[in-house]
């Protein structure tokens, strides 16, 4: 009896054991803020009250990362809480969707037959489905952004706009520019680095042209549905989220926004991989010119 009693407490034990190490597994991994001209770690408390000063924040992501989605819907929740006077603005959805995702939000149509005509991400649910729900639970406005995805798709194959079709016309931005500089110069460095998608073949170089031209149309759309957004709406901060590329070192987005409205104050939040959490205060002096927020993540991403 003895015996049987202690075989059933050790077997006890070593199940609370595993049940332990299994809810240390499932916890999620930490990611890390960091003020650049500081060099100071904030709390997420600090960066949402940080954001009340500023009237656009670009939050940069890693698209297949769902940590930084859950810091994206963390930060959002943390800014609101300190002003509701927020705007949500999303790369991921595109202009031409604009009327059925307002009235998802007003409550008139079904998530089911909203996501039916906006062409949603085919990771929406996990990664900025909790950004959508969390606006419409607070009554906040979501802009749909971008291009639509068939015109810049278009456009990075035939080097033009003029076959863009008379539907399509109103979503082109009114400015349109593809300067030389250091923009182009990191878009082309990445591209090179990209085996084209199944072929391992990198792009052409015919075809960069055409691949950045269609990236500075994404990021003209944007900044000027931004823009549009932040001169009708005069006191409302709006907080958009794309990928880091679009504003990382200040350029893209950013860069376009500056020039459309020079006294815009603008917040860039980008992620960066880590191998340890050491010496994070001058790793992240060496990212001073990335953005102003660093979000500091172990590498490689689990990607759950």
């Amino acid at each position: 009896m003895k015996t049987l009693l202690k075989s059933f407490w050790l077997l006890s034990i070593l199940f609370l054991l595993f049940l332990g190490s299994l809810a240390r597994a499932s916890e999620p991994e930490p990611v890390l803020l960091y003020d650049t001209v500081s060099g100071r770690q904030v709390s997420l408390a600090e960066l949402g009250q940080r954001l009340t000063g500023y009237d656009v924040v670009l939050f940069g992501e890693y698209h297949d990362d769902n940590r930084l989605h859950r810091l994206e819907a963390a930060v959002l929740a943390s800014a609101y809480a300190r002003n509701p006077q927020l705007t949500v603005s999303l790369e991921m959805f595109e202009q031409d969707i604009q009327p059925e995702l307002d009235r998802y939000l007003a409550g008139e149509i079904t998530e089911i037959a909203f996501l039916a005509s906006a062409r949603p991400w085919n990771n929406y649910s996990s990664a900025y489905r909790p950004l959508v729900e969390l606006a419409k639970e607070k009554g906040l406005r979501v802009i749909a952004a971008n291009i639509p995805r068939s015109v810049a798709a278009q456009y990075a194959r035939q080097g033009l706009l003029d076959g863009v079709s008379e539907s399509m016309r109103p979503y082109l931005p009114a400015v349109h520019l593809y300067p030389d500089g250091e923009y182009k110069q990191r878009f082309f460095t990445q591209l090179q680095a990209m085996p084209a998608k199944n072929s391992g073949m990198k792009v052409a170089p015919e075809k960069m042209e055409a691949f950045y031209r269609a990236q500075c149309l994404k990021d003209d759309a944007m900044a000027e549905s931004i823009v549009r957004y932040c001169r009708q709406n005069p006191g409302r901060k709006v907080v958009h989220y794309q990928g880091d590329f679009h504003s990382r070192f200040r350029l893209g987005v950013a860069e376009k926004l500056q020039e459309l409205e020079p006294a815009i104050k603008i917040l860039v939040i980008a992620p960066a991989y880590v191998d340890d959490f050491t010496d994070l205060p001058d790793k992240v002096k060496r990212l001073q010119a990335d953005s102003d927020i660093i979000a500091f993540l172990p590498s490689p991403p689990d990607k759950i």
